[in-house]
């Protein structure tokens, strides 16, 4: 089995995002921290919390287990943050009494393979990513990214500010504007109506998505952070699927190269419209045989 990975920082000095290569346990994870709105909690305290817990899993530990134990202790973290770093907090007990647009929260997609590597149990939440590649060629895609819609209302709203103020309109002034809309967007998170993310709270935990997946004819395994998702025209069509294909057939590297090729030609983030210029990127390869 052979493993490679990339870890980039996106536009800010601060990486957010964390992987796990733990060959002891055989725990594999990207994991992608936010930082809460409006000056809210930073994303890092989210992701490396699960990034600590499952670097440092034991070989009898297991995944699901080890997501509980990080989500309580990011409960603890985020409380403590809060109350040393925000006015009028006294009456936050745990990671529910922080409005939500504030709360540091993360995606994640993890495996943890089993010890004849012929099946992974995983975890999802969030647009964190998770591929097969079958010894035909063919594509599975695991998880399904829930954000991409609600980013969208985001994206849709600032194509219509343009048409209304010119291409040469900042993105940061543009960004300012649909804030109302990435806060609501922040309020549907874990109900029935938003998507799954980690925070610490415990319906954070049991919105998780987790199952078990054999791997017969599988030749290679592929975890990502959305900052490796190809920038796209369409952005109807999130093009996961082109993403996984050139990871699967040419490699982390070279996806990385094609996603900031594509950034670097449209930093006001026109032609691939987005909602940042340069997203952190973390990407993980298992090879089988």
């Amino acid at each position: 089995m052979k493993v490679t990975k990339v870890y980039k920082n996106g536009s800010r000095p601060i990486n957010e995002d964390r992987f796990v290569i733990n060959e002891q346990a055989n725990i594999y994870a990207v994991i992608d921290g936010a930082t809460g709105l409006d000056g809210g909690l930073p994303g890092k305290l989210a992701s490396e919390t699960f990034q600590t817990h499952l670097a440092d899993a034991a070989s009898q530990d297991t995944l699901l287990p080890q997501m509980k134990q990080a989500n309580d202790q990011l409960n603890n973290l985020v409380v403590s943050y809060y109350k040393q770093n925000f006015e009028n907090s006294t009456d936050v007990t745990a990671a529910e009494s922080i409005p939500k647009q504030k709360r540091s929260t993360t995606g994640i997609a993890a495996i943890q393979l089993n010890k004849t590597n012929t099946s992974f149990e995983y975890v999802h939440a969030g647009d964190c990513m998770l591929f097969l590649k079958f010894d035909d060629g063919k594509i599975r895609t695991v998880t399904y990214d829930m954000v991409h819609h609600f980013d969208q209302l985001a994206i849709n709203q600032i194509r219509t500010l343009r048409e209304q103020y010119g291409e040469t309109a900042a993105l940061s002034d543009l960004r300012k504007q649909v804030n109302p809309i990435l806060l609501a967007n922040r309020e549907k998170y874990n109900t029935p109506e938003g998507y799954r993310i980690l925070d610490g709270t415990k319906e954070g935990y049991e919105q998780l998505e987790y199952g078990q997946v054999h791997l017969n004819k599988v030749s290679q395994i592929l975890l990502l952070s959305d900052g490796l998702l190809l920038p796209s025209k369409d952005q109807e069509n999130n093009g996961w699927e082109a993403t996984a294909m050139l990871a699967f057939s040419s490699g982390l590297d070279a996806l990385l190269t094609e996603v900031q090729k594509r950034e670097v030609e449209d930093e006001a983030c026109i032609i691939y419209p987005r909602l940042k210029q340069h997203d952190d990127k973390t990407g993980i390869l298992i090879e089988m045989k």
